[in-house]
């Protein structure tokens, strides 16, 4: 593999230890996934990521190189030197099989009398769903999802889920609880009346598309529908059956806090009130039209008692405002506390900071500076 100019220049500055691994890897056909600033580095060091396991040396803490056996889902090893300062990692260990959990649950558990209650008197359907599809770990406590509130369709490379819902949130409010879960932007726009707000990404290795439907404004709630189409035809057959059962998880942990309940009949609701809040979830952002704008955004918010904050087996981070200064708080296997008084030395740190989390369903596509920022204004959690 050649390095790009930008990585030759970043590995300039690695230890001649560290830099006499990475070249041996790529001589050995290693190759380099990915230059950071952020964790397990700190900000003044940086790591290399490679793709495969090093193989040009031990994997073991010899010739005044350090190594560590992670296996966490960043990276699977890492190799640094007394400082700290740099590291070259491995890529992380490939997913376990997943658990047949509905083997496991039928193994210990009688079916509840309210599944079999739901297959005597369910309506005929036609398409590619399936009972077995449609009621997979669908349920909220002993409860069954309503009856037309849950649809969802599988193919082997494929899967579409539509979820209908009622929260008391404004659709802004919605978007932007979504847009934190899911790592993705959502654009807005009107479909014959209605607000759908549309976003995409690449989540676990799959292509995602993602629409929030406003559909109704009832009294003291609003009705919702939520879809989301999945895509792995362009991976090995071999893993189809794995991207499936992910993608079926991956729609329980975003949904697991919203109420379904089955759509709204036509006519439903308050067509002034839905028109009230379209239009304050069209221009809810409207002040956020440049880079600086949301990161005046960002600092009022931390200066207002907002935090942001992330943790990890090793342990964690928490950054902060407090008393004139930015603190950024390190606990764990590698503690530390530094603190920052100049606001572009701070946006600096909290940009390389919140990297991993803001690119990581953007897959081969690059995210701009401005859909960057607005990815880390959402991971600021208000007082």
């Amino acid at each position: 593999m050649i390095l790009t100019a930008d990585q030759e220049k970043e590995l300039a500055h690695f230890p001649a230890a560290l830099r006499a691994l990475i070249e041996a890897e790529l001589a050995a056909d290693n190759t380099v996934l990915e230059v950071g600033h952020s964790f397990p580095a700190p900000p003044a060091g940086a790591y290399f990521k490679l793709a495969n396991k090093v193989s040009t040396r031990p994997r073991a803490s010899v010739g005044g190189l350090d190594f560590y056996e992670r296996n966490s889902s960043i990276y699977s090893g890492e190799f640094t030197d007394a400082k700290r300062f740099y590291f070259v990692l491995e890529a992380p260990n490939p997913p376990p099989p997943e658990p047949d959990m509905d083997a496991i649950r039928n193994a210990n558990e009688p079916k509840p009398d309210s599944l079999a209650h739901f297959a005597q008197t369910r309506e005929p359907h036609s398409g590619l769903e399936t009972d077995a599809a449609f009621l997979r770990g669908h349920l909220t406590g002993p409860a069954i999802v309503p009856r037309r509130a849950l649809s969802c369709i599988e193919t082997a490379t494929g899967a579409k889920r539509l979820l209908h819902f009622q929260d008391k949130r404004p659709p802004h409010e919605l978007q932007f609880e979504l847009e934190r879960g899911l790592m993705t932007l959502f654009a807005a726009k009107m479909d014959n009346g209605k607000l759908c707000l549309l976003a995409k990404g690449d989540v676990n290795g799959a292509r995602h598309f993602f629409e929030l439907r406003f559909e109704a404004a009832l009294l003291s709630r609003n009705c919702y529908s939520f879809r989301v189409e999945a895509s792995w035809a362009e991976h090995a057959a071999t893993h189809h059956d794995y991207f499936r059962k992910m993608s079926d998880s991956w729609f329980k942990l975003w949904t697991r806090d919203l109420t379904a309940m089955n759509p709204p009949d036509p006519g439903d609701g308050s067509l002034e009130r839905y028109r009230m809040l379209a239009e304050t979830a069209l221009k809810s952002e409207a002040n956020l039209d440049s880079v600086a704008a949301i990161q005046q955004a960002i600092v009022s918010g931390i200066k207002r008692g907002g935090t942001f904050s992330a943790s990890h087996k090793e342990g964690g981070t928490k950054i902060f405002w407090r008393n004139g200064e930015y603190i950024r708080s390190d606990y764990g296997d590698y503690p530390g506390l530094k603190q920052f008084t100049d606001e572009a030395e701070f946006l600096e740190m909290l940009r390389q900071f919140c990297q991993c989390d803001v690119s990581r369903n953007a897959g081969k596509e690059k995210l701009s500076d401005f859909d960057t920022w607005k990815l880390i204004l959402r991971l600021l959690h208000p007082r």
